[in-house]
């Protein structure tokens, strides 16, 4: 008698450490709940492969191998404005060293410290030789640090680069433009390979090549292999990239889009956006990021007004999220100081050491309202509704103008929700339109702090109004990852058929972080029942 097949093998694949991307790890937690045998690849940084387990997957953090980047016509062109450059910026540092140690060695000799030893050249002779070797090594050092200020330009033979090798090879033109795809592919292909998974599911562009052309080489082999592809932004859309690494990008999305057999997204105007830009049959599934309805018990994370040491009056609003000038963060601190005694709470990352968050501080400082803005890093997502819940408010100052802006119905908005807050947001096209449907918040001028800190002053004013919008039962059951999750499993049962055994129910099964992580001994991994 033949033994019982065993449940289909997913891998999922992310180009990023898997540690604070909470999509990813619900939406692995999910699948191995839905009763499919679960395998999360992503980015290790300690130099080694890291296996272990966590709610119910298996994860393989692989670290990045090193790559030249591609010869470019202005790495060409730097070649030859500056022959006497180092290699890189570190052989030019460490060069800099050695001659601060020769300095320290000649002073000994000019004291005469160096009494023991063999033959000895005069110290006058010591004298001009360093000084050779520093005009020399500084010279170098300086067309180094003057070739990377070259390269980081990007002008018209950057332009006339990216036009020539889209019109010479189209949209294989990324591997003349950037080699991070490259560098996913020879790290995750061999794993991909070895797991023969019969579900490939690729998290955000990066990724959809590397499984699109791994499952084509496992079908060569004779397995059979569908590819779920995530997109969790509009990849021509997405601001603070590099014009190469974008143009390089939008193409092995384009190029590689067409090989995957579903498409999921996070948002419906980012599904008709992609439905449009790739020609497909239908908009892609969407999958809000939403938090856990039911989040597995954990012990108490406390809550964000006792961590700042405010009593139930005081007021206190609430950002969370990433910190960077692109954020325009400090346009809170700017409305707190126009609301009196507005307390504002940032949960943001690398809150000690992120150089725009000591900005943020030392404006604070300047406006004389440092003692009311409080700095503090994440809390695990699961906890993080509950956390925040005794703030007043969320603030999300998302600027307006980008592509990706417009369309997002970021996880804050979900997160703000589930903490049962009164919103405030800016005029982005998607996200301003949710608040005001719901009528759970306020909308005010990107950038503008009188704006803002007449939002906030609207909604100290009626706190309880704008909470009404959670009364409703069946919003906050659509805005929880249990229910958005059910997607994935409709798409993954069309491709690949139910699971043999499936879970007593997602609610119940759901969620992260039951358990601490179980390392792993490398390569120990399930074998597959067939």
């Amino acid at each position: 008698m033949e033994p019982a097949p065993g449940p289909a093998r997913v891998v999922m694949v992310v180009p990023n450490r898997i540690d604070g991307d909470s999509r990813v790890q619900k939406a692995a937690a999910s699948i191995a709940a839905a009763g499919w045998e679960t395998h999360l690849i992503g980015v290790s940084v300690t130099g080694k492969q890291e296996p272990y387990e966590q709610d119910g997957a298996v994860i393989h953090k692989i670290p990045l191998p090193k790559m030249d980047p591609p010869r470019s016509f202005r790495r060409n062109a730097a070649a030859l404005r500056y022959p006497l450059a180092y290699v890189d910026l570190e052989r030019a540092k460490r060069r800099e060293r050695h001659l601060k140690a020769a300095r320290l060695e000649l002073e000994a000799l000019r004291g005469g410290g160096d009494v023991h030893g063999g033959v000895r050249l005069p110290l006058l002779a010591h004298r001009v030789g360093r000084r050779l070797e520093r005009a020399w090594v500084g010279r170098r050092v300086r067309q180094t640090k003057q070739r990377e200020r070259y390269l980081k330009r990007d002008g018209r033979l950057d332009r006339i680069e990216r036009r020539w090798w889209g019109a010479l090879l189209g949209d294989r033109a990324w591997r003349r433009l950037d080699i991070a795809m490259q560098r996913f592919e020879l790290a995750y292909r061999p794993e991909i390979v070895e797991l023969e998974p019969d579900l490939l599911h690729a998290h955000d562009a990066y990724s959809i090549g590397v499984c699109v052309r791994a499952a084509e080489h496992l079908r060569r082999k004779g397995k059979t292999v569908a590819v779920v592809y995530d997109a969790h932004e509009f990849v021509p859309g997405h601001e603070g990239l590099e014009p190469n690494k974008l143009e390089a990008q939008s193409r092995w999305e384009r190029q590689y889009l067409p090989g995957a057999d579903a498409v999921v997204t996070v948002s419906h105007p980012l599904a008709k956006l992609l439905k449009a830009r790739h020609g497909l049959d239908r908009e892609p599934s969407v999958v809000y990021n939403a938090p856990l309805a039911h989040p597995a018990p954990r012990p108490d994370p406390g809550d964000l007004r006792s961590d700042c040491g405010l009593d139930a009056h005081t007021p206190l609003a609430v950002y969370i999220g990433w910190a960077s000038p692109e954020r325009q963060i400090e346009v809170i601190v700017e409305a707190a100081r126009l609301v009196p005694g507005l307390h504002v709470a940032f949960m943001v990352s690398r809150h000690t050491t992120n150089p725009y968050v000591k900005r943020l501080i030392a404006l604070g400082e300047e406006y004389g309202i440092a003692d009311r803005l409080h700095f503090r890093g994440y809390v695990d997502y699961e906890d993080l509704p509950r956390f925040i819940a005794t703030a007043d408010m969320g603030i999300h100052p998302m600027p307006t103008g980008s592509v990706n802006h417009e369309i997002a119905l970021p996880n804050k908005f979900f997160e703000y929700c589930h903490a049962r807050l009164p919103l405030i947001v800016t005029e982005v096209k998607t996200l301003s339109a949710e608040v005001r449907r719901l009528g759970n918040g306020e909308v005010f001028t990107s950038g503008d702090a009188r704006s803002l800190a007449g939002a906030v002053e609207r909604i100290l004013a009626d706190k309880d109004g704008y909470r009404r919008a959670y009364k409703d039962p069946a919003l906050l059951e659509e805005y929880s990852w249990e229910h958005q999750a059910r997607e994935y499993v409709r798409v993954y049962e069309r491709l690949i058929g139910p699971a043999p055994s499936p879970s007593p129910g997602l609610e119940q099964a759901l969620p992260p972080q039951a358990l601490p992580p179980k390392a792993l001994p490398p390569k120990a991994l399930p074998p597959k029942e067939v």
